[in-house]
Parts: structure tokens; sequence; C-alpha cells
């Protein structure tokens, strides 16, 4: 979901309480990270990103974390809601379809329920380190908390690619978060369909993107004394040149995790969903998913401590 302005600057921002139970997390803390290593994770967002575009497409860096990692190309969108960038980021976010975020449309973010905390909001509010690298501007400035966020950058895609790779260079951040626009342009343009030569450039575009950070991380001079968790989805699919109708071509989205620690190869189990990168992410960081947030997404591929 495009804006017709782009912004390119970046801010360290205080903190700030967000709407999570920080105390009862912190209790529940355990060490899905050995005590050795320090547990980073990363969240790739790609607008737009049908599953079925990695077959078509030349996309040798997601192929990489297929092929190190754990992985569905079936997975689905939330469901309550259309297929649209404002739902489909907040349920990604928060873990929780739009019934409960109360986010159905692109729009009305005051009416986002904070008693589900994005990833980001819950990290700070933990303690730990954030910092974003974002194209749509609602998702920084309505669907994150305010003051969640460490450090952050808004921009086109290329520039923001390498301000977070930047950041996983030189930083010291806990939780990163990268989201990419121009695969939901292109199909805008013309037609979210993988043999589309536009949409299927963009998909290949992004996927160089993804490489440029995977790379980061690689040669993180820390790297070694750290255990490292990136997980790869979309807000929603695309069919002929829009979405937002529940249809396979609309719902049906890759989930991607590439690090340590993970159970290698596709992901066992039915209803496997964007929301599951919340908890998943969660889960690496040392706090496993607790009942009492409710989530709709579920803890996928890692190995059991």
């Amino acid at each position: 979901m495009r804006t017709p302005s782009t912004l390119l600057t970046a801010f360290l921002l205080g903190c700030t309480s967000a709407a999570t139970d920080a105390t009862d997390a912190t209790d529940a803390k355990d060490s899905a990270a050995p005590e050795s290593l320090v547990p980073k994770v990363l969240l790739i967002g790609i607008d737009g990103l049908r599953g079925d575009a990695l077959a078509s497409a030349d996309t040798p860096s997601m192929d990489r974390m297929i092929d190190e990692g754990a992985w569905s190309l079936t997975a689905s969108t939330q469901l309550a809601s259309a297929t649209v960038s404002g739902p489909g980021w907040t349920s990604m976010l928060t873990g929780v379809d739009s019934d409960k975020h109360g986010i159905s449309m692109n729009g009305g973010y005051t009416e986002i329920n904070r008693f589900y905390p994005t990833l980001l909001g819950r990290a700070h509010e933990l303690g730990l380190s954030t910092a974003t690298a974002i194209y749509w501007i609602p998702i920084q400035m309505s669907l994150i908390e305010s003051g969640s966020i460490d450090e952050f950058i808004l921009g086109d895609d290329d520039p923001i690619t390498e301000a977070m790779v930047r950041m996983l260079q030189e930083g010291t951040h806990d939780v990163h978060f990268l989201a990419l626009d121009d695969v939901d342009y292109a199909g805008h343009r013309s037609a979210f369909v993988p043999e589309e030569p536009s949409y299927r450039a963009a998909v290949e575009v992004a996927d160089t993107q993804v490489g440029r950070v995977l790379d980061a991380i690689e040669a993180r001079p820390t790297r070694a004394q750290e255990q490292w968790l990136v997980a790869l989805t979309a807000d929603h699919g695309g069919d002929a040149d829009g979405h937002g109708t529940l249809n396979a071509e609309n719902r049906t989205i890759p989930l991607l995790l590439w690090g340590d620690g993970l159970v290698l190869g596709e992901l066992p189990g039915e209803s496997i969903s964007h929301m599951d990168a919340h908890p998943t992410l969660m889960a690496h960081l040392g706090y496993p998913l607790q009942d009492h947030w409710n989530l709709d997404g579920a803890v996928r591929g890692l190995q059991t401590p």
C-alpha cells in the first residue's frame, strides 16, 4: 500500500510504556537461546508478496531461507477482514486477527486495541532495543506504539534497506523490522500474477534486498556470540491488479524462518499464518507464548529447548 510522499529521516526516540504486561512476561522468560548467546530477531514484511511468486521468480536469497530454514509458501493472512494493508500489517505485528486488534480497513487507526501490543511495543516494554525501516508511513506512525522504537527510518525500499543494513552492521538493537513496498506497487500497476514481468521483476529486486540484510547479519563482528532468527512474510497477496477479497490469491502468502535453532524443512500443521511471526520471534527472544496474551498466532519451527 503506497502513499505519494516518501521520507528519509532517522530518529532516536525516548522510552514510553506500551500496553503489555511486562512483569508477567519477564517472569515467563525462559532459555529459548542458550545463556551464552544473545538472541536477536529481524522481521521482514514484503507488501503484496504471493506465496507462489517464489516459484516463478529468480529469488536466490529467499530460496536460501527455504533451503537453510523452516518455511511455508501456503501461509495465510488474517481472515476476519479484507486482505488490505491496514489489517494485514496489524495482524502480522500483533499476532491476532482483526476482530481483536480492531483494524479492518486502511484508516481508522485510532480504533486499534492496544490490549494487543505489536512485536515492537512488547519488546520495548520488556527493555529490548528496537529498530525499524519502513516505507508505508501508517505502520510507523499509527500501528506501532508511539515511542516504542529506538531508531527508525522512513523512505523508499532501497534507502530503507541500506539503512537496515547499517543498523545490522553497526547497531546493538535486539528487534529489527524491515517493511518493503515495491512488490505491491508493481502489482497495482500491472497485475499480482507471478508470470507478469513487472511483478516478477519487483519480487526479484525485493529478493536482492533480503539478501543484503541476511549478509549484514552474517557479517556482524559479534555474530558468533548471537543467536539470530529472521522471519519473512507479507501483509497480503493479490489478484489481477488489486486485493481485498478473501480468495486464495489474496490470502496465500509465504512464511519463511531462517537463522539459528530451527527445525529445518516445510512447516508442519495447519493454519500457518503471518500472525505466527509475533509469537515465534518472541519465543526466540526468550519470552514464550503466554495464555493471557490471547494470540491467534502460534510458535512455528523452533527447536524444543
